[in-house]
């Protein structure tokens, strides 16, 4: 993803609720349209649809849902300096 499609990862968490565990992540992008260029690029990637296949096959559905947000910082944000 970082090499090969430019993803600048911020962060990463581990989310758990009951049985349910969810991972997110924050990426950074210039803009929106190199995100959905990069995005559509890695969701057509074949080795990345062979190493989803692999892995589903080993240890059964890991990814349900992708969930894509673009988030954009407001001005009185506490952390807003911090971005500029």
């Amino acid at each position: 993803m970082r090499t090969k499609y430019g993803f600048q990862i911020v962060a990463m968490w581990d989310t758990k609720s009951g049985d349910r565990t969810e991972f997110a992540y924050l990426l950074e992008w210039p803009d929106e349209a190199t995100k959905t260029s990069a995005w559509s690029a890695f969701m057509a990637d074949a080795e990345w649809a062979e190493i989803k296949r692999v892995t589903h096959a080993e240890h059964g559905l890991m990814v349900g849902q992708i969930e894509d947000r673009l988030l954009v910082p407001v001005d009185y944000s506490p952390s807003f300096s911090l971005l500029h």
